[in-house]
């Protein structure tokens, strides 16, 4: 009984030593294999699409792509530099469609072979990191190019419906009808003003309040509205002082639907604007206020409209 037992032990011991799931690159960074795909790796020149789950020891997730619209990619690059790559970089290249690997890196590794860079003082440095990736596609450049623009062309004519929605909703809610420039903003003209609307090359001179659907604000030129609304910065007034601001029709970088507006306002208009987030940060989250995908809306007043430059102007950096 007693050698039976022994040599099931042994046997155990070399299953574990001859564990094929167990990989490593040429360079010595080891990951498992914990589900087999199919095909070929990637060739130099193609892309590897890959989602990832990160988290650490304390099972704290840092970062997960599969929450995201688009996986993460890799071109794959040329096996020349291959002996000065990361593990990482290399265990991507050993990856087949359908390949799910992990890969366990202390801390210490992770910063030092990875990111190349001392662990930041706040950073628990007895951590581990775990990795959870699964190879998704393999694609040639120019697939991969055709692929990338139909899913954001795609992703783009979806939100731009849902926006349509929210500032539809949003008018029939408060009662209030609006016009719609063809590139998608909708407008009001609370107050009409004289002469010809503004032309691209123009310069403007315009108050602004910003704030969402839900009615909270985020900036303004008006300094009355600023501290009613919680948004008076004093330290402002040292490098801007509040005031009409400068815009220059389609050259400024202000947000796309401001330079659409504006060209249906004139000198001494007061108009309301809804711009969808298309036609403002889109995607981008800007503040706790911004988000993304955000609907926009606008309080404008045109102070000035002019073909000369005006001499002393209060341009903030930055977009609107």
């Amino acid at each position: 009984m007693r050698v039976t037992k022994i040599l099931i032990g042994l046997m155990l011991v070399l299953c574990v030593a001859c564990d094929k799931s167990e990989r490593e690159t040429p360079n010595g960074f080891k990951y498992k294999l914990v589900k087999e795909g199919s095909g070929s790796p990637a060739k130099v020149g193609d892309v590897l699409l890959f989602n990832f789950v990160f988290k650490d020891s304390k099972d704290s997730v840092w970062r997960n792509t599969y929450e995201g619209d688009f996986p993460q990619y890799i071109p794959m690059p040329d096996t020349a530099g291959m002996k000065n790559e990361d593990g990482m970089t290399q265990m991507l290249r050993e990856l087949r469609v359908g390949d799910s690997a992990v890969v366990n890196i202390h801390i210490k590794d992770f910063f030092k072979d990875i990111v190349r860079a001392p662990i930041p003082p706040q950073f628990d440095s007895t951590l581990t990191f775990i990795y959870q990736i699964k190879a998704e596609k393999i694609m040639t450049r120019d697939s991969f190019m055709t692929y990338q623009q139909n899913f954001y062309q795609k992703k783009q004519k979806a939100q731009w419906a849902k926006d349509s929605v929210a500032i539809e909703n949003y008018l029939a809610k408060n009662n209030i009808k609006a016009q719609r420039t063809e590139s998608g903003v909708y407008y009001v003209i609370t107050q009409p003003g004289k002469g010809e609307n503004g032309q691209t090359g123009q310069y403007v001179s315009v108050n602004y309040t910003g704030y969402t659907l839900e009615g909270k604000y985020f900036d303004t030129s008006v300094k009355e509205v600023a501290l009613k609304n919680g948004l008076y910065n004093a330290q402002r007034e040292q490098y801007m002082p509040y005031g009409p601001y400068e815009v220059t029709i389609d050259r400024s970088s202000v947000i796309r639907g401001w330079h659409e507006a504006l060209k249906v306002l004139n000198k001494g208009a007061k108009a309301t604007i809804l711009v969808p987030s298309a036609l403002a940060y889109g995607d981008q989250r800007r503040s706790e206020v911004i988000k993304e995908n955000e609907v926009l809306v606008f309080d404008l007043e045109v102070v000035d409209l002019r073909a000369e430059k005006p001499e002393n102007t209060n341009q903030k950096k930055g977009k609107k």
